[in-house]
Parts: structure tokens; C-alpha cells; sequence
């Protein structure tokens, strides 16, 4: 039993598997009761991970938040192999991009990335350093996020951009107005301003 626990092969799957199977609640810095998380998966330092009321997250998640935070708000459904990379990769004079650690890396690389609410996300979606998916987004199967995403749109590409609006005007007045106080719902005006935005970015 000795030789079996002192088995580097052995060792390096238990905590493979531990890493991918088991993580408690405490470990993480919010995770709501009411989160469904699908094994297996992968977390990057949970304690910079903060899940919301209503999250389901499918299996095979790889979430890398070693120096910056993953902020999902609550009420969004991720499908499987969904990745998220808080962190940045640079290059320094001098240096081969092998030799550049957590350690010596210049400040400023990693950046926050946040789900707003109402969010859903189709399989195999990527979202990179510093973005924030607006709530009531559609982010389509396989599209790499690098840059935020205005609320209520569809999403899709390689690199992602909003398509179209996910529905009128109207359609998002009513949606806010029954899931959301007064004082939290977008403004016709802002809805319009967004609207024109991408009827412009479409005609392109």
C-alpha cells in the first residue's frame, strides 16, 4: 500500500481526479447553494471564483482565475467545455515566453471577467481577460470573447461580436420590468442608443 501511495503515477491521478471531482463549497470565494457545477472540471484558484443564485455549469469547464476574478451574477445557463482565462500571456525583451512566470510578469495583464445576469452560453465558448458578457446575452457555440458584450444581444465568431439584438425594444422593456426593480432596468433610451449601435456595426 506504501509503494502504491508513493507512486508518482498513482499520486498524480488522485489529484488529478480530486482536482476535477471534488471542490467544497468553502473553497470558492461565493458559490451559491443553488449552483449546479457538472464534473469533470477544472478551477484555477477557486478562491477567485464567485458564482450567483441559478448558475449550471456543464461539464468539462476549465476556469483560470489564478490573479483576477470570475464573477458569474446569478441565473445563467453555460454549456459543456465553457473556458474562461482571467490571465494574459506577455512577451518581455530578453526573455523566452517559457521563462516568463506569475512571478516576473508585468502588472497590469489580468483583468476580471464577468457574467451578468440572464446570461446563456452554447458550447465550447471562450471568454478572455478583461471581458464582461451584458446581461440577457446569447453567446453562440464556439465564439471567443475578447471584448465586453452590451446586454440583450447574440453573440457569435471568432473573435465574437453582437450579431443582432436578441429581441424589439419592447420585448426587453417587458422582460426588465418583470424580473427587475425600477431603479435596475435599462432605460428605453439607452436600449434605443444600443439598437442604433448595432444596426450601424451590421451595415458595415
Amino acid at each position: 500500500m506504501k509503494r502504491l501511495k508513493n507512486n508518482r503515477f498513482v499520486r498524480g491521478l488522485y489529484f488529478a481526479l480530486r482536482r476535477s471531482f471534488c471542490h467544497s463549497k468553502k473553497s470558492f470565494g461565493h458559490l451559491s447553494d443553488n449552483v449546479m457545477l457538472t464534473p469533470p472540471l477544472w478551477l484555477g484558484n477557486p478562491k477567485n471564483i464567485f458564482i450567483y443564485d441559478d448558475v449550471g455549469i456543464g461539464m468539462n469547464a476549465v476556469i483560470s482565475a489564478i490573479n483576477a476574478k470570475f464573477i458569474c451574477k446569478g441565473h445563467c445557463a453555460i454549456a459543456e467545455h465553457f473556458t474562461v482565462h482571467t490571465g494574459n500571456h506577455v512577451h518581455v525583451p530578453g526573455k523566452f515566453i517559457t521563462g516568463i512566470t506569475e512571478a516576473n510578469k508585468p502588472a497590469g495583464y489580468d483583468k476580471d471577467v464577468t457574467v451578468e445576469e440572464d446570461v446563456w452560453i452554447g458550447c465550447n465558448v471562450t471568454l478572455l481577460s478583461g471581458v464582461t458578457i451584458g446581461r440577457g446575452c446569447t453567446v453562440a457555440a464556439g465564439a471567443v470573447v475578447a471584448k465586453s458584450m452590451p446586454p440583450y444581444t447574440i453573440v457569435a465568431g471568432v473573435p465574437a461580436k453582437p450579431i443582432k439584438m436578441k429581441w424589439s425594444i419592447d420585448e426587453i422593456l417587458e422582460h426588465e420590468r418583470a424580473l427587475y426593480p425600477e431603479h435596475e432596468r435599462l432605460s428605453r433610451k439607452y436600449l434605443e442608443e444600443l439598437f442604433e449601435t448595432i444596426t450601424m456595426c451590421q451595415s458595415k
